[in-house]
């Protein structure tokens, strides 16, 4: 019992600090090896002293002093940007008149949306203005008519009132008698009825022509001009015009055309694709303005305070770190904007906001295409 009672109390103990020893150990010989992650880039330099026009090029932290350059990471586009093309009217697309690299001028087509009830509402829009243009002819072709009316009217009144002043003298003449018989009194009553038939008939002839005239005022004003017939007859012509001019303007709206002379960038539809009238993500069709590109340079905000618009500039493509390109100034947009372009590194804010200053690249500079990074060097504020 004794010698059990040694054994439990020193040998477990022994053996249990044993085995914590062998699992330090094991754990110390198995762990991974901690190695330097390389970065997925050249980490973005200063500009050579040379490059920068014989400016002294201090790294960051130097002399616990800033750097003397504002580094930042620029995207090449066109001149005055891209230029994203829509839809106007959402259709199938039933041609792409342009490719890739084409030049076109303002107002060339770059595709075109499918038509047909367009063209048929033209159409029928045509045929609206020819009827209202044919009634407004008729009308106006009526005019001569009635005045012809209006004359044979007049002469039959003027007939009328000569019968009736005939007919008024013989009566004059019967009833101033004053021989009873010398005429029959059956003669004077004839002569006094035929008078005021007559006068009837001269009424009559005259309404006649008053009714003409109504007739004809409703085609020619009496002081010259159109009538109310004629004036409505116009506004429906002109109505009917400005229908077919609605209905064209709608077609022409299913032929996308170019707003500027630009070089086509990107065709991004097909013959037979739907073309939707939203704002869509990329342009159906990118168009880039002829003349050098531009840089747009994204800096950082907590470099803002460094940076002075019109300082000296230089650019390296990714992938030629040692080209130095002098870049002229364009213009500085002043509205801060959510950083968009990320440079790889792991120490890089993300939740930031930037100001972009857009800067000319030299002309004659080969550049394979839009859309490239640069690494771009900025003179800060405390390098002058």
């Amino acid at each position: 019992m004794a010698g059990r009672s040694r054994i439990l109390t020193y040998g477990l103990p022994s053996v249990g600090a044993v085995a914590l020893a062998a699992g330090v150990a094991l754990v110390a010989t198995n762990r991974p090896v901690a190695t330097a992650e390389p970065p997925p880039r050249a980490p973005v330099a200063a500009p050579d002293a040379a490059a920068a026009g014989g400016a002294a090029a201090a790294t960051p932290g130097e002399g616990g002093e800033p750097a003397r350059f504002i580094g930042a990471i620029g995207v090449s586009e066109p001149a005055g940007e891209a230029i994203d093309i829509a839809a106007q009217r959402a259709g199938v697309v039933t041609a792409v008149e342009v490719m890739v690299g084409d030049r076109v001028a303002a107002g060339d087509p770059l595709f075109r949306v499918e038509s047909g009830p367009a063209e048929r509402e033209v159409a029928l829009a045509e045929a609206e203005v020819g009827v209202a243009e044919a009634q407004a002819a008729a009308l106006r072709g009526r005019v001569p008519v009635r005045r012809a009316a209006v004359g044979a009217a007049a002469a039959q009144r003027r007939a009328a009132e000569a019968d009736r002043d005939d007919a008024q003298n013989r009566r004059e003449v019967a009833e101033s008698v004053s021989d009873k018989r010398a005429i029959a009194a059956q003669e004077v009553d004839a002569r006094r009825f035929a008078a005021e038939s007559a006068e009837a008939r001269v009424a009559t002839a005259a309404a006649e022509e008053a009714s003409a005239r109504a007739d004809l005022s409703l085609l020619e004003a009496p002081g010259g001009g159109d009538g109310p017939e004629l004036r409505a007859a116009a506004a429906q012509a002109g109505q009917a015009r400005a229908r077919l001019a609605a209905a064209e303007t709608e077609l022409g709206l299913l032929t996308v055309r170019a707003p500027v002379q630009a070089e086509v960038l990107q065709v991004n539809l097909r013959p037979g694709e739907f073309a939707p009238a939203a704002v869509p993500n990329q342009g159906l069709v990118v168009l880039g303005r002829p003349g050098p590109g531009h840089v747009r340079v994204e800096i950082d905000e907590v470099d803002v305070p460094r940076f002075r618009e019109g300082a000296r500039a230089w650019a390296s493509p990714r992938g030629a770190a040692g080209d130095r390109i002098e870049l002229e100034p364009a213009y500085v947009e002043p509205l801060l904007v959510p950083k968009r372009n990320l440079s790889g590194r792991t120490s890089e804010l993300i939740d930031t906001r930037v100001l972009e200053a857009v800067y000319r690249l030299p002309e004659g500079f080969d550049a394979a295409g839009y859309g490239q990074q640069f690494d771009v060097y900025i003179a800060a504020e405390d390098a002058r």
